[in-house]
């Protein structure tokens, strides 16, 4: 179960047991709560937060030739945001959609923007989730070289088994870089394997 406690301790491992960043960061948290369906972060607009899910999933996703091309997932204990809008401050270009009913907590821009000026400690707590969400994207980004995408749906799913019961076919496929036939025959192949 995630709530305030594990976006404490997530903090806290951040900046290796400094505590004294979070009363600081729990002073400026708003609770958030959204409908399946629901823009967090709409393309077109400035992301105005950075979130920590502590329910519910969220998809990251682009439109191209108007074709949607779901870029990422979000689950409970991550943090998400349409992050080169939020770092640039100009209209996203990526939209973040809840896929299930979402809870969680939201840090605004002006605020973080103004505890990073106060608190170094804050400040360095930031710049550690962004180097994580970079590292999460590199190793996105080596998967889809290294792996093929059969292994690339298995590893989905040992990470995030809820997947397949709440997400449909269409938005894992394209996560996945591949049309929803070629994952309906990866998922028969792997019903056949067992």
């Amino acid at each position: 179960m995630y709530n305030i406690d594990t976006l404490k301790q997530a903090l806290t491992d951040i900046l290796q047991d400094d505590n004294d960043g979070w009363p600081l960061f729990k002073d400026i948290l708003q609770d958030v709560s959204f409908q399946t369906g629901d823009y967090l972060s709409p393309a077109g607009k400035n992301a105005s937060a950075i979130y920590y899910l502590t329910g519910g999933i969220v998809r990251a996703f682009t439109l191209h030739d108007g074709k949607d091309i779901c870029m990422d997932f979000a689950f409970p204990g991550m943090f998400t945001c349409s992050y080169a809008s939020f770092i640039t401050q100009t209209p996203a270009i990526v939209s973040l959609e809840a896929v299930t009913p979402v809870t969680g907590y939201a840090f605004h821009y002006e605020n973080l923007q103004d505890l990073y000026r106060r608190s170094h400690t804050c400040e360095k707590a930031g710049r550690l989730i962004a180097e994580q969400q970079y590292l999460r994207k590199y190793q996105r980004e080596l998967d889809f070289l290294q792996l093929s995408a059969q292994e690339r749906y298995l590893q989905l799913l040992r990470q995030h088994p809820e997947v397949v019961q709440h997400i449909p076919i269409k938005q894992i496929a394209s996560y996945l870089g591949i049309e929803p036939q070629s994952l309906s025959r990866i998922r028969k192949n792997i019903r056949q394997a067992r």
